[in-house]
Order: structure tokens, then sequence, then C-alpha cells
């Protein structure tokens, strides 16, 4: 299939194949959008009426309750690191995932009754056993999970590139999953494995983005505008999508039955993946579904240590106070090593251990890196003491200053901090181009 026979099957014959609906595909068309509607509903009244108790929960267990507005801002920050584009992408795939738990028996059953009154000639119907079909479900929730948590912490970094990465990433992502959670029931319903699926899918990838692109368009449009809107909250946005995207998942499962139909040729000719390629790419992603959730909960894990500092007591060590200032030779090069440290001693009264890793504060102007300052991390048992000596040491390298007539203009600082061996996690401390 050519790219432009893809383009117009995708934008216009596919979607045209809707006037194919007869009286039986209606009645189960509205069925499904009613219950669509139901489930969703139930969901958003949930995330509304106890949003307040599933936040305090997560609040509880990261930070003590006298410090609840300072654990507003740890949410805050783990909402505004992600790009609006990657949060609303993310609430969409979240509903199209839903909807394939809840409603995959009656999409299943809608798919079936327009295919038989179409008269799409596909050939006999060979339904996968339940526990099958479980199975290749699970691996597609495996895909799901590992490319969301992916997209995520690429979105963590607040650099410009790692937000453009992640958008485009959650944008290719959305279309393709959603082209494909439409595509496979009909050809599971002709026994083709969700490993053959991906296949044919990956060798005609214009075709199923371009689909999801199509129906997913007045959505990302509508995400964009209520992101855009201050009174509304994550679960309130999250609402307003979720039942508006029900309208969307109604109409793309006849247009997703009339594209699979058409691959059938292509799809009978496409020969399956060998088995042992099968067990290594499923091999790998979950390693990677390991590692990154691994690299997520040492996060989680690395704040709820930080956390606990906020309930330690501190006295200084006045007399332990050492520094090494620069020569006068360093300034004058435009170099500068500075060394400040001094003693420290930290009671732990909490029931946690304390931990805080290795960590940098970068200074960049104009994205040219000016000064590195490394703090030396520590860990301090859950009800003990101890002496810890704090030590700064600072590389900077004034002569990089672009402009001394700005030098109080395009100013970045990130905290580097090491949450797993050779990861570094970063936390934009100050971005002045954001600022204004």
């Amino acid at each position: 299939m050519r790219i432009d026979q893809q383009l117009l099957l995708a934008l216009f014959k596919a979607p045209a194949s809707i006037r194919f609906m007869r009286k039986k595909s209606l009645v189960w068309t509205m069925f499904y959008a009613i219950t669509g509607f139901l489930v969703f509903g139930i969901i958003s009244w949930l995330l509304n009426q106890y949003q307040g108790e599933l936040k305090q929960l997560f609040m509880d267990y990261f930070f003590p309750q006298s410090w609840q507005s300072i654990s507003e801002k740890l949410i805050e920050f783990l909402y505004e690191s992600q790009t609006k584009t990657v949060l609303g992408n993310l609430i969409i795939s979240g509903s199209l995932v839903l909807a394939s738990i809840f409603l995959f028996p009656i999409k299943e059953k809608l798919s079936a009754v327009f295919e038989k009154e179409g008269n799409y000639q596909n050939g006999p119907v060979e339904e996968f056993s339940l526990v099958t079909q479980g199975i290749e479900e699970s691996k597609l929730l495996l895909i799901y999970l590992t490319a969301q948590m992916l997209i995520l912490w690429i979105g963590y970094y607040p650099f410009w590139w790692t937000h453009w990465l992640s958008n485009g990433l959650s944008y290719l992502f959305l279309f393709y999953t959603f082209g494909l959670d439409f595509i496979a029931p009909t050809l599971q319903r002709h026994k083709t494995s969700y490993s053959k699926i991906l296949k044919l899918t990956i060798k005609k990838p214009l075709l199923v983005i371009t689909f999801g692109a199509l129906f997913n368009a007045p959505l990302i449009l509508l995400a964009n505008w209520i992101f855009s809107v201050e009174d509304l909250t994550f679960v309130d946005i999250t609402t307003f999508l979720f039942l508006a995207n029900i309208l969307i998942l109604t109409l793309a499962v006849p247009v997703g039955t009339h594209i699979a139909s058409c691959l059938f040729v292509t799809n009978q000719q496409t020969i399956p993946p060998t088995r042992k390629r099968v067990i290594w790419a499923y091999s790998i992603l979950s390693v990677l579904f390991a590692g990154l959730l691994v690299l997520h909960g040492q996060l989680m894990l690395s704040l709820h240590h930080k956390s606990q500092l906020l309930k330690a007591d501190y006295d200084i060590d006045w007399s332990s106070f050492d520094y090494k200032i620069p020569s006068f030779k360093a300034l004058t090069s435009g170099k500068a090593l500075s060394n400040l440290s001094f003693d420290l001693v930290i009671s732990n009264a909490t029931e946690y251990d304390i931990e805080i890793e290795d960590s940098q504060i970068t200074l960049y102007q104009k994205d040219v890196l000016i000064s590195a300052i490394d703090v030396n991390g520590f860990a301090l048992p859950s009800g003990q003491s101890k002496r810890v000596t704090m030590t700064f040491d600072s590389q900077s390298d004034l002569s990089k200053v672009s402009n001394f007539g700005t030098i109080f203009n395009h100013w970045r600082a990130d905290l580097s901090l090491q949450v797993w061996p050779g990861i570094p996690f970063i936390i934009n401390l100050l971005d002045q181009e954001q600022i204004q």
C-alpha cells in the first residue's frame, strides 16, 4: 500500500465507512456510548469525590502534618515539570486504556456486527481462547506502561530538548496506540496475534498514525484549551477529557474495523515473527519496564528520605568553619575554585532514615555552563545523631559570561541529584527565561 493510499484510507475512505452502519450496528453504537458515559462518569465522580483523600494519603506518607504546605510544592513540581502536551496526551491515553479494560466486550461486539453488516469478506471467525486474549492484552498493557514511564521520565528534565522529545514521543505514542487499539480487534477475531499485528502496523505506520491523529485532533485542541483555564483542577480536566473522549472512541470502532478489513490481504502475506524474536522483544521490554519502575520508585523513595530533613534537629558547630578563597591569579584569569566546609550535628527523631545523595548545583547563562557546585551526600539512620561535614566545592569560569552588561540576566540554576548510580535527576531551581 503506497503512502498516498494509506493517507486516502485513513483520512477519507475509512471515516466514510460509517455510512455502512445498519440498524444492529447503530444499536450497539448507542449501547457502547451510553455504557462508556456511565463507566467514565462513575470513575470521574469517584476521582472528584475522593480526590482530597487520595491526595492526603500521598502527602501523609511523604511529609509530616506540620509541613503540608511544602508537600503541596512537591506535587506542584511533579505536575509542572511535565508540559501540558504530555499531561493532556497522558489523560487521553489513560482513557483509552480504561475503555479497553471496561468496554472491550462491547467494542468487540460492535466491531463484529459492523463487519458482518458491512459484508466485509474477511473469512471465518476464529477467536482466541479467553486465556490467550488475557495474555495478549497484558502484553499491550506492558507496552503502554513502559512507554508512558519513559515519556514521563524524559519530561522531568528541565531542558528544551527533553520537553521537545517528550512531546513528540507522547504524540506518536498516543496516535499509534489509538490506531492499534481499534484495528486489532478485527484482526484478532480472525486469529491474528498481537505480535503479528504489531509487525503489520509497523509496516504501515503512516496509516495507523494518521488514523490516530485524525480522531484525537479535536480532543488535543480541547485539552490545550482546558489546561489554559486556571480555575480547573487536574481532576476537573481529566473528567472533561474522559467524557468528551467517549464520542471519539465510539466513532473509531467502525472506522478501525474498516481499516483492519482493508489490511487483510497484507496481513495474510505477513510472516509472523519467530518465537525467538517475540521472546527477545518482550524480554527487553520487561527489563526496560523494570528499570523504569525502579527509577520512578527510587525517585519517590529519594524524595521521601529527603522529606524527613524537615523534621530533624540541627546544631551548627561554628568553630568548625573552614574556607578557601581563590587566588588573585585565578580571579583575574576568569576561573575560580572556592571551598567552604563546616560541621553540622543532625538529630533524626523520625522513624525513617535520612539519605541525601551526592548532588551538584550548576549555573548557566544563556545555556553556557558558568559554575558547578558539588554538595557531598550523607546518610543518617532513624533515631540517631550524627556529625556531618558539609562541604561545598565550587568550580567557576566567569570568563564565559557572555556580556557583563547583562550579567544579571538569562541565568538558569539546576540541582542534579544522583537517585541511582550514574543516573541523575535534575530539578530546575531558577530559570529567568521562564520567569520573564
